[in-house]
């Protein structure tokens, strides 16, 4: 049993890492601050709703092993 919630693990932080990666910008981080940056204010798309809804899911199944495997209570 602690194999396989090791082993899910570290696949949803892995896939957590991804979908991260995978969103599309929203600003120019750094470059915001001197008022340079353009500000859109749209709809996002169903396929970034989908994205967005599958990283909390992975980040919660992380958080949730993690909170497992930390506190032994496997």
């Amino acid at each position: 049993m602690l194999n396989f919630i090791t082993v899910i693990q570290i696949l949803s932080g892995l896939a957590t890492g991804f979908l991260i990666l995978a969103h599309e910008p929203k600003s120019e981080g750094l470059g915001s601050i001197g008022g340079s940056a353009h500000h859109f204010k749209g709809m996002q798309s169903s396929a970034e709703d989908k994205l967005d809804q599958l990283t909390w899911a992975s980040f919660i199944l992380f958080l949730g092993a993690s909170i497992i495997l930390g506190f032994n209570l496997v």
